[in-house]
């Protein structure tokens, strides 16, 4: 599923920006060959679109990535379509990383680290291939990547919360009056409604830093799993709403639902045995009716 919506938000970015792709990315845009070349150098990176100034290049390079992203999102191709998409999405990244807005980078890493895992494995449009032979490899590939998933965004949500804790206005529990009336995440009709209720406010802000401080705790204890992804998928939706963050928000969401993986395959196997004895009552009924 994380393999889905990496695909499918990168899938929006690239429509979202298609009419005026050659303003925002092309060699004569806001950034220019030369700027893209210089901010990839300041940064020891890369870009692809740094490559050229040929138009032709550039439209190549711009519809190759949308192409591999919807690829990816279908799930067709494998682990080596993934590893062409991050390269393709991670080249437009740095080719105007003024659209980046937080969620990029755990994008990126989250198709690197997807590539040791059978992301492949549902989700698709294709049928799964047979399994490896050598399924000791494929599994401790795959519990290595999914490590590496579940310890970056515990990483993540404990480093916001500290540095968080850290701020005057999340201490006294101002720093969401302030962050809604920003201009670029106020929602006229809303917000106002919301920013008026200082109590909300303040119980918004730290519950915030709470639940970013002790979601790594949480997710620890299989009983805490739950409670820890429904806390913070309703602080994504909320991101979502509110600031218009979305593909951000998607992704954290996509991240958070490695915890309860289990889970989610339990309450499948429960579903199926009650669809059974459910079909069996019905059929049992038909019968003795007959």
């Amino acid at each position: 599923m994380l393999r889905a919506v990496i695909g499918f938000v990168s899938v929006v970015l690239y429509l979202r920006h298609y009419s005026k792709r050659w303003l925002f990315y092309g060699p004569d845009g806001v950034y220019g060959l030369d700027g893209i070349r210089g901010y990839a150098a300041e940064s020891g990176t890369w870009s692809l679109y740094a490559v050229s100034g040929s138009p032709a290049f550039f439209e190549i390079v711009f519809h190759v990535g949308l192409v591999v992203a919807g690829l990816v999102t279908l799930g067709v191709g494998g682990r080596l379509v993934l590893a062409v998409h991050y390269a393709m999405l991670w080249s437009l990244y740095m080719a105007n990383p003024a659209f980046m807005d937080g969620g990029d980078a755990l994008v990126c890493t989250g198709a690197i680290f997807l590539l040791l895992t059978r992301c492949y494995s549902a989700f698709t449009i294709v049928k799964p291939r047979p399994k490896f032979k050598n399924s000791l490899l494929v599994s401790a590939l795959n519990n290595t990547g999914l490590l590496l998933l579940a310890t970056q965004v515990a990483v993540v949500y404990l480093m916001a919360g500290l540095y968080k804790v850290q701020g005057e206005l999340w201490q006294d529990g101002t720093a969401l009056y302030y962050i809604l009336n920003v201009p670029e995440f106020f929602l006229p009709g809303v917000t106002p409604h919301l920013v008026h209720h200082d109590w909300l406010m303040v119980l918004g802000a730290y519950a915030t830093v709470l639940a970013s401080i002790f979601f790594p705790v949480l997710v620890l204890f299989r009983a805490g799993r739950p409670v820890a992804v429904m806390t913070m998928l309703t602080f994504h939706l909320a991101i979502a709403l509110l600031m218009g963050l979305t593909s951000f928000a998607l992704v954290m969401a996509a991240y958070d639902l490695l915890f309860v993986s289990s889970h989610v395959e339990d309450m499948r196997r429960r579903v199926r045995v009650l669809s059974a004895r459910l079909a069996t009552k019905v059929r049992m009924r038909h019968l003795v009716e007959v």
